[in-house]
């Protein structure tokens, strides 16, 4: 236990080197490419690429869609974002006095979290969308168990870790796309940068909680843990009706239907969900 605790000590100090050079998102991203007549995703994430009813929207609905979509995502961080700057806010001051270093990294990561969130809300005033999904339309479960989960337990991390994870994967899948504008592209970049310290903080926290629960505990926790990323993983693949009508699309109840049940879409959401559930098998968990 001395050792996981020395490799945990040396990680979190490491991470708060690399965090030390902060750079203001709203400084860094050039917003002024973002162009309204490109693509700010590729095709392959819009929700209803791979169905007929893609092919027959005209290639303005296709560039609008994407970018309604971009702005959607960019959405969801800003609610996850928000739990856990609420969250980490609240327990935070514990570490002070008993985790030191974590307490030191926390604090940079509530930086990069509030960064990331004025970031995420200058695109939407830019797009000049609304708020597309209402936090009630968002998993209950989820937001329950984020708000109210032992902050120091392995289920709290292990959420936190699928929260960030998931979008993560395809964070990597835009910036493939190398045509994309430069904002857009450098709002990805940014987020994935950071992001990579925060989820290795959250795995190396989940190992370690993971390591004082017994078979049995694991079990009982498992069935939560699944339902928790089935909920994320549905508010995060899948648009809300409103998402179709900020975009200037018809009959958008049966578009939101059809993208649940398009195949494409489908297989996305399992090739993101993936690399967050083999992380949380290999610690015992039945996910």
């Amino acid at each position: 236990m001395a050792v996981v605790k020395r490799h945990h000590d040396v990680l979190i100090q490491r991470l708060s080197r690399h965090s030390a050079s902060y750079r203001d998102p709203l400084e860094e991203i050039p917003w002024d490419t973002l162009d309204p007549e490109r693509a700010w995703l590729p095709d392959s994430l819009v929700s209803l690429y791979g169905l007929p009813e893609y092919e027959a929207l005209s290639a303005e609905e296709r560039i609008r869609l994407s970018q309604v979509e971009f702005v959607s995502f960019c959405e969801l961080g800003l609610w996850l974002e928000a739990l856990f700057i609420q969250r980490l806010g609240s327990h935070s001051l514990q570490h002070l006095y008993g985790d030191t270093h974590s307490y030191h990294y926390q604090l940079h990561e509530l930086r990069e979290e509030v960064g990331h969130s004025l970031m995420f809300l200058e695109l939407q005033h830019r797009a000049q969308l609304p708020f597309m999904t209402p936090p009630k339309q968002r998993p209950r479960l989820a937001t329950w168990f984020a708000r109210l989960a032992p902050e120091g337990s392995a289920a709290f991390w292990a959420t936190i870790l699928i929260g960030e994870n998931v979008p993560d994967q395809m964070n990597r899948s835009i910036l493939v796309e190398k045509s994309l504008p430069a904002a857009v592209l450098g709002i990805t970049q940014l987020h994935r940068r950071e992001e990579a310290r925060h989820m290795a903080f959250a795995r190396i926290t989940v190992q370690r909680r993971s390591r004082r629960l017994n078979g049995m505990q694991r079990r009982l926790l498992s069935p939560l843990l699944r339902e928790v990323m089935r909920q994320f993983l549905y508010t995060t693949f899948f648009p809300v009706p409103a998402v179709y009508a900020a975009a200037g699309l018809e009959s958008v109840q049966r578009l939101a239907r059809l993208a649940r049940q398009n195949p494409q879409r489908i297989q996305l959401m399992n090739s993101c969900a993936e690399p967050s559930r083999e992380f949380l098998r290999s610690q015992g968990f039945f996910i």
